[in-house]
């Protein structure tokens, strides 16, 4: 069954149904029964929500659906409907009823509800469990989410938060389908590692220096001075261990920090190929990326004319950043025409405003590229254009941007 036949046909089910629910919402109460702490018992598919029997091509509909996203789920793959985007001309108007983001939410949660009572809440799992849960519940209640962004450490504005909360969820779904196995793969296989107060110190060193370098190849060297200091600590089996999300094992951070230094060293270098792979080896290590390894590389994607690879790239992490949506608008530029491109341009434009002034030189960059940012400020738009303006010099795509 294809997926605009089986979403025709659950729409068309929904409607008539007493449950008063959209697609979204069906779609975030059915992952939040399959990333629970048990498996789903999917011979009753809206368990804790609906008894009723369902018409056979309903039914079917309903199948195709949860297998589809049983599959995703192996793949670490899940990711939200495509509807349910953050509204870009008013961020806070996700709350409405009308919303699907909203409504996927409000889903999720009903499912979370389901979930069976831990038998420990100060379990670190079930602390992890629930905390990315309540990422994924967010937009359903307002003031639960402007709560939430009180109790932000960097107290960003709310729009902002709003942003790099609805980001960040594909990545707290996936985290949720696999911390069990992980956890326990990483506890049975992966022994504890403690650094010494000799290696941590020498370790710091070298990233001090970095920090005060302004020489990329110095950085370099840096960087892969801790890497390969570390490599008799943290062999393939430990990595294996992890099982893709290495980012939850505290000890590694400081290697994993080295290796995404190492890559943008060498991406400013314009060792592409050599870039390319730290960031891809980064990626399989770190699959939710809490580095942000996808910026730069899909910004060297874009660079080297990889666009297919690219566009896999940006399909994995669907996500509303600045980045990646100007990425989106080149790509379109670059495959289908400018009439493709002017409609995603209106959405990116919409996320960070700066970016397009940095990219047609109308905003002065810094010297160097900055150390971090979030979503919409003025650092996403200086880190982006650096890593990302010749990409729309060779295609061609500035004086478009210009007359737009």
């Amino acid at each position: 069954m294809t997926p605009s036949v089986r979403t025709r046909h659950l729409n068309a089910w929904l409607e008539q149904s007493p449950l008063e629910f959209s697609y979204p919402a069906l779609h975030g109460f059915l992952c939040a029964r399959l990333v629970g702490p048990e498996q789903a018992d999917w011979s009753v598919p809206l368990a804790g929500l609906w008894q009723g029997e369902l018409d056979e091509k309903s039914a079917a509909a309903l199948k195709s659906l949860i297998n589809e996203l049983e599959t995703q789920a192996d793949e670490a793959q899940l990711s939200l409907p495509s509807q349910c985007r953050l509204p870009s001309d008013d961020p806070e108007s996700v709350f409405a009823p009308d919303q699907p983001l909203s409504q996927w939410c409000q889903g999720f949660s009903l499912g979370f509800a389901n979930w069976p009572r831990p038998s420990n809440l100060n379990d670190p799992l079930t602390m992890q469990r629930f905390s990315l849960a309540a990422e994924l519940c967010l937009f359903r209640d307002r003031p639960m989410a402007e709560m939430l962004h009180q109790a932000a450490p960097d107290a960003p504005a709310l729009p902002d938060f709003l942003k790099r909360s609805r980001q960040g969820m594909k990545a707290a779904l996936n985290t949720l389908c696999h911390l069990e196995s992980a956890e326990l793969s990483r506890r049975e296989a992966a022994p504890a590692i403690e650094l010494d107060a000799e290696r941590a110190n020498r370790w710091q060193g070298w990233f001090d220096k970095a920090a005060r370098s302004r020489q990329s190849s110095e950085r370099e060297q840096l960087f892969a001075r801790i890497v390969n200091d570390a490599a008799p600590l943290f062999d393939e089996a430990f990595w294996q261990a992890q099982g893709g999300f290495a980012w939850n094992e505290p000890s590694a951070r400081p290697v994993l920090a080295a290796r995404a230094g190492l890559a943008d060293s060498l991406r400013q270098q314009g060792k592409f190929a050599a870039a390319r792979d730290e960031y891809l080896a980064l990626l399989a290590l770190c699959q939710d990326d809490p580095m942000g390894c996808r910026y730069p590389l899909s910004s060297l994607y874009a660079l080297t004319g990889e666009w297919h690879a690219l566009d896999e790239l940006l399909s994995r992490f669907d996500e509303a950043s600045g980045w990646v949506l100007f990425n989106r608008v080149l790509l379109a530029y670059v495959r289908e025409g400018a009439d493709a491109a002017a409609p995603l341009l209106t959405q990116a434009v919409a996320a960070n405003p700066h970016i397009k002034a940095c990219l047609l030189g109308s905003r002065k960059l810094p010297k160097f590229e900055p150390e971090g940012f979030h979503a919409g400020s003025r650092d996403e738009a200086a880190a982006y254009a650096m890593a990302t303006r010749d990409a729309w010099l060779r295609a061609g795509a500035l004086p478009w941007l210009r007359q737009r």
